[in-house]
């Protein structure tokens, strides 16, 4: 097996999510710029996710037999054209095609960054650091950069990000370039094992995506109908994403402890809780609470979830279509919030992502069981299950 180093992961993941994340909360600016509504954003963020899930789906029966390095690279020079040709773009549709283009760049980084992960040794840690040095970069580039788009306006966002993607070259070049695992007979052999449990645990996953990306992509116009200020948001969102750090650096000391369900369900309860109450919040108070403990969760739950997966297959076929799956439900889940924003309120918005992390919830506890009580299931393919 190829050795694994875990700054190559974290290159890779941010490449792949940074977008995803960052671009959300310049939402209200887009909008503005296009003159369009909640509805489009939800379609524009589809292209970009869409553009992730192909590629992911794609790979997930070929990553293992992959140049990790190269993969990484290729896409990293996708997303760069894409992202760099939608500075220039001046029409709404023109943008969204080049965030489709940058999406399908991201998903090849993060095809990569999730079979390494799955390749390593600890992969709940693998993951949970990886996603605590996306968290980061985020919550640096919410603080930066707000001062100078309010002068230059949202591209300047998107310069930022490009700045990020070159800085993480050196970071990429330290992923396997060779396949991470040595493969014995036909490529298909073995792959995608324990199939109802895999489907299980990607079902739960999807629906914990629509729970925290459903609200996270319009949190900037959840906050001005709470009667804040942009200049409050800002504050509160970025302050949120730094505080946000202890979600995936907890993950990373708890690892697997306390086996994966106890994390997964508090996690999860807490995920629903926030959402309600940054839906229903009138005031910076309980707007931030909400928040706070919104992004706390995601990045917390997120590697317990990857785990689960890789844990499932050593040659991460399971891991590596989370990306494409991942991708689907953050195309979808910002369609359907901006279509429940748009034609009802955000209230109704928080009970559907409220039901989303009570799904997950009910589905995790059946997989964790069926895990513990599947004889094939030994300590080599489920850590801590």
């Amino acid at each position: 097996m190829t050795p694994v180093r875990m700054p190559g992961i974290f290159g890779a993941y941010t490449i792949g999510l940074l977008s995803l994340w960052v671009m959300t909360i310049y939402v209200g600016e887009i909008m503005q710029a296009f003159g369009v509504s909640e509805d489009k954003i939800g379609l524009l963020f589809a292209l970009e996710a869409g553009g992730i899930a192909l590629v992911s789906l794609y790979f997930a029966y070929r990553a293992h037999i992959q140049s990790l390095k190269k993969l990484a690279y290729s896409g990293l020079t996708l997303a760069l054209t894409g992202h760099g040709l939608s500075l220039l773009a001046d029409t709404f549709w023109i943008f969204a095609l080049c965030r489709g283009l940058a999406g399908i760049g991201e998903g090849m980084a993060l095809v990569a960054a999730n079979t390494a992960g799955a390749a390593h040794k600890n992969p709940d840690r693998s993951f949970a650091l990886a996603q605590l040095s996306v968290t980061i970069w985020v919550a640096i580039l919410i603080f930066a950069v707000p001062p100078l788009s309010e002068a230059y306006g949202f591209r300047t966002a998107i310069g930022a990000m490009l700045l990020v993607f070159i800085i993480s070259i050196p970071l990429v070049s330290m992923l396997p370039g060779s396949p991470v695992i040595e493969q014995e007979g036909s490529d298909e052999k073995g792959r995608f094992p324990y199939p109802v449990l895999g489907i299980a645990i990607l079902s739960a996953f999807v629906c914990f995506n629509f729970s925290d990306m459903g609200i996270w992509v319009f949190s900037e116009q959840i906050g001005l109908k709470a009667g804040l200020d942009i200049e409050s948001i800002s504050t509160i969102l970025g302050t949120t994403t730094f505080i946000g750090m202890t979600g995936p650096l907890l993950a990373a000391i708890v690892s697997n402890r306390f086996g994966r369900l106890i994390p997964v369900t508090v996690g999860l309860l807490l995920l629903s809780s926030g959402g309600l109450i940054t839906v229903y919040s009138t005031n910076a108070e309980t707007y931030g609470a909400g928040m706070i403990t919104l992004v706390c969760c995601i990045g917390f739950l997120y590697p317990y979830f990857l785990g689960a997966l890789a844990s499932l297959d050593q040659k991460g076929s399971w891991a590596t279509l989370s990306g494409s799956v991942m991708a689907v439900a953050l195309a979808i889940a910002p369609l359907l919030t901006g279509l429940i924003a748009t034609h009802g309120s955000y209230h109704i918005m928080g009970w559907f992502t409220f039901s989303c992390s009570m799904l997950a919830l009910i589905i995790m506890v059946l997989v964790t069981r069926t895990m513990n009580k599947t004889q094939g299931l030994t300590e080599a393919h489920v850590v801590a299950a």
